[in-house]
């Protein structure tokens, strides 16, 4: 993953349920991904986000 970042390309990929991700850029605290709100474009195009203990991109 940190190489990905190093690259400064974006990668998809399926994350566990329980992982702590943060969607809003900072603003809110971490939760987990079965908590995040979504639209249907979202759901079909994916949704850039930080995973909880990795660099940030």
């Amino acid at each position: 993953m940190g190489l990905i970042d190093n690259m400064e390309k974006i990668s998809y990929c399926p994350l566990k349920i329980n992982r702590l991700v943060d969607d809003t850029g900072g603003v809110e605290k971490y939760q987990k991904i079965g908590e995040l709100s979504g639209n249907e474009s979202e759901k079909i195009s994916g949704k850039i986000i930080k995973i909880k203990g990795m660099p940030l991109g």
